[in-house]
């Protein structure tokens, strides 16, 4: 009779830590259990089967035993590696993004399989497609989406109505636009861009492996940047330290 305290999950390593001379302490983001922390015994051994399994942005198939406190992983498979991702520094930058925004947002032993699979589907695209301008700004929207924060981008958050063009501003904290006549005070909104908004709902409504390749200027590329990343920090409530070391490295391109 199989082990009921013995289960497999797929997953992305967010971070390993050591937590003895051999042993690691590993934060994964699940599709089966949402965030799981456990401890790879003897992973850090050079004869251990586990050596090298639990490098971060690598996904994973573990096999693991719950714990009292932290759960055991007994076996690792890698399922993607996602080498040409790891071979660039912007690139490992941006899943490092990625893999903080999933820690935020996502839940302990809560299952979030919408947001695992945009996850992935952002790392594999970024390990063979990193040209695709629009990757991480697909992430963060669907993101939003998957967690219950999904922005609006055609109607009114305030009274409902539709949106005319260039009659509009962008409220984080209201989730999305706000028409003039409802417009909050400066420090609560921001404008936003009649080509942002466009960009925005292409994005909203198209899988990122069918997304076009945009000759965006650099202006709207950063208002877009802006205008989700202030969304993505009002709802985890803190500044995501990755986002400094993506910002340090563009600025040496």
């Amino acid at each position: 009779m199989p082990n009921p305290r013995t289960y497999l999950a797929t997953g992305i390593i967010l971070k390993k830590t050591p937590f003895s001379e051999a042993d690691l302490l590993i934060n994964m983001f699940s599709r089966e259990h949402g965030k799981l922390r456990g401890v790879a015994k003897g992973a850090q051994k050079s004869t251990s089967r586990m050596v090298g399994h639990f490098e971060p942005l690598t996904i994973v198939e573990i096999s693991a035993n719950k714990g009292r406190t932290l759960d055991n992983i007994n076996q690792a498979q890698i399922i993607n590696n996602l080498p040409h991702l790891k071979s660039n520094l912007s690139l490992i930058s941006q899943g490092l993004y990625i893999a903080e925004l999933l820690d935020g947002f996502g839940n302990e032993s809560n299952a979030n399989q919408h947001l695992y699979s945009v996850a992935v589907d952002t790392l594999v695209n970024l390990n063979t497609n990193p040209n695709q301008i629009l990757n991480l700004r697909w992430f963060e929207l669907n993101l939003l989406k998957s967690t219950g924060f999904g922005i609006e981008l055609e109607a009114c958050t305030s009274c409902n109505k539709e949106i005319l063009p260039n009659h509009h501003r962008y409220s984080p904290s209201h989730g999305g636009l706000i028409c003039l006549e409802c417009n909050l005070p400066t420090q609560f909104s921001q404008p936003i861009s009649l080509q942002a908004l466009k960009v925005f709902r292409l994005i909203d409504r198209t899988h990122l492996l069918s997304l076009p390749y945009l000759n965006a200027s650099d202006t709207l590329l950063r208002e877009m940047k802006t205008l989700l990343g202030s969304t993505v920090r009002y709802w985890v409530d803190k500044e995501i330290r990755s986002n400094a070391f993506m910002e340090r490295l563009e600025q040496l391109d």
